[in-house]
């Protein structure tokens, strides 16, 4: 009888350990799930072989790095995707893919880009339908925010009827027109326009010359290349024969631009050159040639983070130059604040959740940055308007003024 006794008690507390460990482990689990090491992704998207990509993605990774690569109490993992192709042009069906690598991917809580704005017109409804924040440091089309552009647009890159998509860099509705007031205070009368075919390039530059005709500049004519030698060869001789104070080009260094102004200046034609910070990175000196670039104007969203003057723009300076060993510009501080602005965001949230962190990006009204407080208004875009002149000096662009935004 006690042997019966003793083997009841034993099956007894064999009965009460597992159920303590059934229903301590119950309770634990969420716990152990909660400290649990967790890790969120950010797509970064640009063509990787320009050297304006180089920059900007230095400004994320330097954001990232500050943070050890962490938010939300999680580590951060990036992933750089390549949108472009062999010559740094971004490719329509790249860019698709990589939007769809970020939607598939679970742990993706952000997408910062693309670089160019005909990009975003690819990657944003995609993005939109998978509910991820699209940040980007340099997009300018007003239309991919703002309506009386283009028609559809911006509805047409929301299909869910809920806006997703933020941006740091200052619009061409307002560059265009500052470009227009610059060529007036240089003294320029007349101006022959022409853009590269590409949405962006076409959108600066009819906003350029609406503009300039507002303000009194003779628009001697306009015109569209590509990256065909023949139509670039066929609008330079037209500006050749009309001869204008200023040439116009609005659109990429990837689009024809750089070939345009070394034909005309191969050609004997000395009318001045302006162009937008799509054609603002060596790249174009390169393949324009640094005696054709010689003294040509560029208008670009920002100032020189050197010429910010503020403490923040100092300290992003110098550490800039000790991680990289080289000088940052407008691109590489916007993609900085750009990053910050999203990690911050992320441990407000403190978690993964796509939708929580898509609303806690899209009501930053007053976050620190290197150019002074920003936020993004009922659009998405920045109330930062900060733009500046810059000429080209012995092969490299110099800041001349901060221009007139009205």
């Amino acid at each position: 009888m006690q042997h019966g006794n003793f083997f009841i008690a034993r099956i007894i507390t064999y009965v009460f350990l597992i159920t303590a460990l059934v229903v301590g482990s119950w309770y634990a689990y969420p716990l152990l799930q909660k400290h649990q090491q967790k890790s969120f992704t950010i797509f970064y998207d640009a063509p990787l072989l320009l050297s304006s990509t180089d920059i900007s993605l230095n400004g994320v990774k330097m954001a990232l790095e500050q943070r050890a690569y962490r938010a939300g109490n999680a580590a951060i993992k990036l992933v750089v995707v390549d949108d472009g192709d062999k010559d740094g042009a971004w490719v329509e069906s790249r860019e698709r893919k990589n939007a769809e690598a970020a939607a598939a991917d679970p742990s993706t809580v952000a997408f910062i880009g693309p670089l160019n704005s005909g990009a975003a017109k690819i990657s944003m409804p995609i993005l939109n339908q998978a509910g991820i924040i699209q940040i980007s440091p340099s997009n300018t089309w007003p239309g991919l925010t703002k309506t009386g552009f283009l028609p559809g647009e911006p509805g047409v890159f929301y299909p869910t009827g809920q806006p997703h998509y933020v941006r740091v860099a200052t619009t061409d509705d307002l560059q265009g027109p500052a470009g227009a007031m610059w060529a007036n205070e240089l003294g320029f009368k007349s101006v022959y326009v022409v853009n590269d075919s590409d949405p962006y390039g076409v959108g600066i530059a009819n906003l350029f010359e609406r503009e300039a005709k507002n303000i009194g500049i003779s628009v001697l004519g306009s015109n569209a290349i590509t990256v065909d030698a023949s139509t670039t060869a066929t609008v330079a001789e037209e500006i050749i024969a009309l001869h204008p104070d200023l040439v116009y080009y609005g659109g990429l260094t990837t689009d024809g631009g750089p070939e345009l102004l070394k034909y005309l200046r191969g050609h004997g034609n000395t009318s001045a050159f302006m162009g937008p910070d799509g054609i603002f990175e060596q790249e174009f000196i390169s393949k324009a040639g640094a005696s054709a670039a010689e003294g040509i104007y560029i208008t670009a969203i920002g100032v020189p983070p050197a010429e910010a003057k503020t403490p923040t723009a100092a300290a992003f300076v110098k550490n800039y130059k000790e991680r990289f060993h080289s000088e940052p510009d407008v691109f590489g501080a916007l993609a900085y604040d750009a990053t910050t602005a999203l990690l911050d965001a992320i441990d407000r949230v403190s978690s993964g959740d796509k939708s929580a962190i898509l609303k806690e990006v899209k009501s930053i009204r007053s976050q620190p940055g290197i150019f002074g407080n920003w936020g993004f208004d009922k659009n998405g875009d920045t109330t930062l308007t900060l733009m500046s002149g810059n000429i080209v000096k012995n092969g490299t662009f110099e800041f001349n003024k901060i221009l007139k935004v009205e």
